[in-house]
């Protein structure tokens, strides 16, 4: 109890105050609760952060709740509607791409966004145990349906939104995800941004099926240490290593963007992780290019 005391004190100088200090003893757990001591620490600080202009909803499939979280912009919509990017993984993508096109407000492109993110029911949005299934899996199907069916009409009943800036977005498993959407409902979606897109897991499907006449504008991404050998150079990991290599991540990426005519935009010094904030910068901007 000792080490957790010293912990809220240090927090608490930080907030500039000894008397929330004081005040914590009272709030300690019992002996054995398992809540983490900087969980404690923030509850001594004040108030759960709330977004403006932000909303979250669960969905109800064939698979279990979704949670959507939405954020709309801060200026009122063109006549033609505001842009939308319906982003996979909440957890990891709803707080950049949320950030990124506000910083983008200024700058070109213009466009006022809305972002909508699909996550899970957890803690931090993201359920490891589901992901694969519903993302490129048995469920994947349900998912899409799911999204195109329920959370785009629910959505765009609330806020005006323009067609030809529609986009879907994902990054490993999610950017899989949002290659098919994309492909499989070009008359829906206008824009597909894939960072990082597993397409290890449906190959024949990636880069035999046939494509659609009419096809939306793709934007494909990769870090830079996605690639065996610069991964090699850096000294990755052996078990990594090999993944990247069986899973041949960089190649197939890059056939599939020869596919749909496009490049692939290499994040340098980035690895597939790492690429995440980098990608969905670059996104942002791409949709009102």
């Amino acid at each position: 109890m000792k080490r957790v005391a010293s912990l809220v004190l240090g927090l608490s100088t930080l907030a500039g105050g000894e008397v929330l200090a004081q005040d914590l003893p009272a709030r300690n757990l019992p002996a054995g609760d398992a809540m983490p001591r900087a969980e404690m620490a923030l509850a001594g600080l004040g108030n759960p952060v709330m977004l403006e202009r932000s909303a979250r909803f669960d969905v109800e499939g064939p698979m279990g709740v979704l949670r959507v979280l939405v954020s709309a912009p801060d200026v009122p919509p063109p006549p033609s509607g505001y842009g939308v990017i319906y982003a996979i993984d909440a957890g990891w993508t709803f707080g950049t791409l949320r950030d990124a096109l506000r910083l983008q407000g200024g700058e070109s492109p213009p466009g006022a966004t809305v972002v909508v993110a699909l996550g899970w029911p957890a803690p931090d949005l993201i359920d490891m145990t589901r992901r694969g299934p519903d993302l490129v899996g048995a469920n994947a199907a349900a998912t899409l349906a799911l999204l195109t069916d329920t959370i785009v009409p629910r959505v765009e009943a609330a806020l005006p939104v323009d067609p030809a800036h529609r986009m879907i977005l994902g990054h490993s498993f999610g950017g899989a995800f949002a290659l098919r959407a994309g492909l499989t409902r070009p008359d829906l979606f206008s824009h597909v941004a894939a960072g990082s897109p597993s397409i290890w897991t449906g190959p024949e499907w990636f880069l035999n099926a046939p494509l659609p006449a009419i096809r939306p504008k793709v934007l494909i991404t990769l870090g830079a240490l996605e690639f065996p050998e610069a991964a090699a150079a850096v000294g990755t990991d052996p078990a990594r290593l090999e993944r990247l290599r069986t899973r041949d991540m960089a190649g197939r990426a890059e056939a599939m963007a020869a596919r749909l005519g496009t490049r692939t935009a290499i994040l340098g010094g980035a690895s597939h992780g790492s690429s995440v904030p980098a990608f969905l910068g670059l996104a942002a901007g791409v949709l009102w290019r």
